[in-house]
Protein backbone atom coordinates (compact mmCIF):
# COMPACT_ATOMS: atom_id res chain seq x y z
CA UNK A 1 0.00 0.00 0.00
CA UNK A 2 1.64 3.33 -0.64
CA UNK A 3 0.71 6.29 0.65
CA UNK A 4 0.36 9.62 -1.24
CA UNK A 5 0.63 12.92 -0.84
CA UNK A 6 -3.39 13.13 -1.33
CA UNK A 7 -3.68 9.93 1.52
CA UNK A 8 -2.62 12.14 4.00
CA UNK A 9 -4.03 15.38 3.09
CA UNK A 10 -6.86 13.73 3.42
CA UNK A 11 -6.31 12.55 6.68
CA UNK A 12 -5.36 15.87 7.54
CA UNK A 13 -8.84 17.41 6.77
CA UNK A 14 -12.44 16.96 7.53
CA UNK A 15 -15.05 16.71 4.83
CA UNK A 16 -15.38 19.98 4.53
CA UNK A 17 -12.07 20.15 2.95
CA UNK A 18 -10.63 22.47 6.18
CA UNK A 19 -8.20 21.02 8.94
CA UNK A 20 -9.74 19.56 12.01
CA UNK A 21 -9.49 21.96 15.27
CA UNK A 22 -5.89 21.10 17.00
CA UNK A 23 -6.45 19.19 20.46
CA UNK A 24 -4.18 19.53 23.20
CA UNK A 25 -5.30 16.36 24.83
CA UNK A 26 -5.37 14.18 21.89
CA UNK A 27 -1.72 15.50 21.06
CA UNK A 28 -0.59 14.27 24.57
CA UNK A 29 -2.04 10.86 24.23
CA UNK A 30 -0.90 10.28 21.01
CA UNK A 31 3.08 11.63 21.01
CA UNK A 32 3.73 11.60 24.99
CA UNK A 33 5.29 8.10 24.96
CA UNK A 34 7.44 9.10 21.97
CA UNK A 35 7.90 12.89 23.32
CA UNK A 36 9.58 11.60 26.25
CA UNK A 37 11.81 8.85 24.87
CA UNK A 38 13.03 11.67 22.55
CA UNK A 39 13.92 14.42 25.51
CA UNK A 40 15.43 11.48 27.37
CA UNK A 41 18.51 11.37 25.33
CA UNK A 42 18.77 15.22 24.79
CA UNK A 43 18.36 16.07 28.44
CA UNK A 44 20.57 15.00 31.39
CA UNK A 45 17.80 13.11 33.44
CA UNK A 46 14.33 11.48 32.94
CA UNK A 47 13.49 13.74 35.57
CA UNK A 48 14.43 16.82 33.35
CA UNK A 49 12.52 15.71 30.57
CA UNK A 50 9.12 15.07 32.12
CA UNK A 51 9.74 18.34 33.41
CA UNK A 52 10.77 19.49 29.91
CA UNK A 53 7.48 17.74 28.07
CA UNK A 54 5.40 19.03 30.35
CA UNK A 55 6.56 23.23 29.55
CA UNK A 56 6.30 22.01 25.80
CA UNK A 57 2.77 21.14 26.55
CA UNK A 58 1.34 24.27 28.46
CA UNK A 59 3.60 26.18 25.25
CA UNK A 60 1.68 23.91 22.86
CA UNK A 61 -2.24 25.19 24.88
CA UNK A 62 -1.78 28.79 22.97
CA UNK A 63 -2.73 26.53 19.78
CA UNK A 64 -5.79 24.59 21.62
CA UNK A 65 -8.68 24.60 18.55
CA UNK A 66 -6.45 26.54 15.76
CA UNK A 67 -6.75 25.11 11.66
CA UNK A 68 -3.28 26.39 10.63
CA UNK A 69 -1.32 23.82 12.59
CA UNK A 70 -0.42 21.51 9.89
CA UNK A 71 1.45 19.11 11.88
CA UNK A 72 1.03 18.87 15.79
CA UNK A 73 3.91 16.19 16.04
CA UNK A 74 6.64 18.65 14.48
CA UNK A 75 4.92 21.27 16.65
CA UNK A 76 5.39 19.49 19.69
CA UNK A 77 8.51 18.34 18.82
CA UNK A 78 9.86 21.59 18.03
CA UNK A 79 8.84 23.50 21.07
CA UNK A 80 9.72 20.37 23.27
CA UNK A 81 13.63 21.10 21.38
CA UNK A 82 13.22 24.63 22.21
CA UNK A 83 12.41 24.09 26.10
CA UNK A 84 15.20 21.07 26.10
CA UNK A 85 17.18 23.93 24.92
CA UNK A 86 16.34 26.78 27.16
CA UNK A 87 16.81 24.53 29.92
CA UNK A 88 20.70 23.81 28.81
CA UNK A 89 21.17 27.20 28.50
CA UNK A 90 20.16 28.10 32.23
CA UNK A 91 21.80 25.23 33.95
CA UNK A 92 25.00 26.43 31.88
CA UNK A 93 24.52 29.94 33.35
CA UNK A 94 24.02 28.42 36.60
CA UNK A 95 27.17 26.49 36.67
CA UNK A 96 28.75 29.43 35.31
CA UNK A 97 27.63 31.35 38.19
CA UNK A 98 28.44 29.08 40.81
CA UNK A 99 31.92 29.33 40.37
CA UNK A 100 34.12 31.91 42.00
CA UNK A 101 37.72 32.84 41.25
CA UNK A 102 39.95 31.24 44.01
CA UNK A 103 41.78 35.02 44.17
CA UNK A 104 38.14 35.54 45.86
CA UNK A 105 38.29 32.97 48.37
CA UNK A 106 39.01 34.18 51.87
CA UNK A 107 41.28 32.17 53.83
CA UNK A 108 41.95 32.76 57.20
CA UNK A 109 45.41 32.31 58.15
CA UNK A 110 45.09 31.04 61.89
CA UNK A 111 42.39 28.09 60.69
CA UNK A 112 45.33 26.13 58.96
CA UNK A 113 46.83 24.00 61.32
CA UNK A 114 49.51 22.34 60.85
CA UNK A 115 47.80 18.91 60.51
CA UNK A 116 45.27 20.48 58.05
CA UNK A 117 48.53 21.15 56.06
CA UNK A 118 50.05 17.57 56.04
CA UNK A 119 46.74 16.15 55.28
CA UNK A 120 46.09 18.64 52.47
CA UNK A 121 50.11 17.68 51.30
CA UNK A 122 49.19 14.04 51.82
CA UNK A 123 45.96 14.29 49.47
CA UNK A 124 47.47 16.47 46.45
CA UNK A 125 50.59 13.78 46.35
CA UNK A 126 47.95 10.77 46.38
CA UNK A 127 46.18 12.84 43.57
CA UNK A 128 49.36 13.31 41.65
CA UNK A 129 50.04 9.79 41.57
CA UNK A 130 46.32 8.87 40.86
CA UNK A 131 46.66 11.14 37.59
CA UNK A 132 49.97 9.74 36.59
CA UNK A 133 48.72 5.98 36.60
CA UNK A 134 45.57 7.00 34.49
CA UNK A 135 45.70 5.38 30.73
CA UNK A 136 47.98 8.08 29.01
CA UNK A 137 45.37 9.44 26.57
CA UNK A 138 42.94 9.59 29.33
CA UNK A 139 45.67 11.51 31.27
CA UNK A 140 46.04 14.07 28.74
CA UNK A 141 42.80 15.06 28.06
CA UNK A 142 42.66 15.71 31.96
CA UNK A 143 45.46 17.82 32.12
CA UNK A 144 44.90 19.33 29.09
CA UNK A 145 41.31 20.44 30.72
CA UNK A 146 42.46 20.82 33.95
CA UNK A 147 46.04 22.64 33.67
CA UNK A 148 45.50 24.07 30.45
CA UNK A 149 42.39 25.35 30.72
CA UNK A 150 41.11 23.82 27.08
CA UNK A 151 37.83 23.43 26.40
CA UNK A 152 36.15 20.22 25.68
CA UNK A 153 35.32 21.12 21.85
CA UNK A 154 39.43 22.53 21.90
CA UNK A 155 40.76 19.14 23.11
CA UNK A 156 38.61 17.27 21.05
CA UNK A 157 40.40 19.30 18.13
CA UNK A 158 44.00 19.03 20.14
CA UNK A 159 43.99 15.17 20.14
CA UNK A 160 41.97 14.25 17.17
CA UNK A 161 39.03 12.78 19.45
CA UNK A 162 35.62 13.59 19.50
CA UNK A 163 33.88 15.96 22.11
CA UNK A 164 32.06 12.78 23.43
CA UNK A 165 35.43 10.95 23.85
CA UNK A 166 36.56 14.22 25.96
CA UNK A 167 33.73 14.07 27.80
CA UNK A 168 34.00 10.39 28.64
CA UNK A 169 37.98 10.84 29.75
CA UNK A 170 37.12 13.29 31.77
CA UNK A 171 34.56 11.74 33.59
CA UNK A 172 36.61 8.79 33.72
CA UNK A 173 39.33 10.78 35.24
CA UNK A 174 37.65 12.44 38.24
CA UNK A 175 35.65 9.26 38.66
CA UNK A 176 38.86 7.67 40.13
CA UNK A 177 40.70 10.83 41.06
CA UNK A 178 37.57 11.50 43.59
CA UNK A 179 37.34 7.14 44.99
CA UNK A 180 41.45 7.55 45.02
CA UNK A 181 41.18 10.90 47.72
CA UNK A 182 37.86 9.49 49.23
CA UNK A 183 39.72 6.29 50.21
Amino acid sequence: MSVTIQTVTAELTNAEGTRPQLSIKEVINRYHGSLLSFLRNRVRTPEDAADVAQEAYIRLMQYEGSRDVQSPSSLLFRIAINVANDLGRVEQVRRVADRCSIDDAEVEPDRITPERKVAAEQDLELLFATIERLPPKCQQVFLLSRVQCMTYPQIAKHCSISVKMVEKHISHALAVCMSSVEA
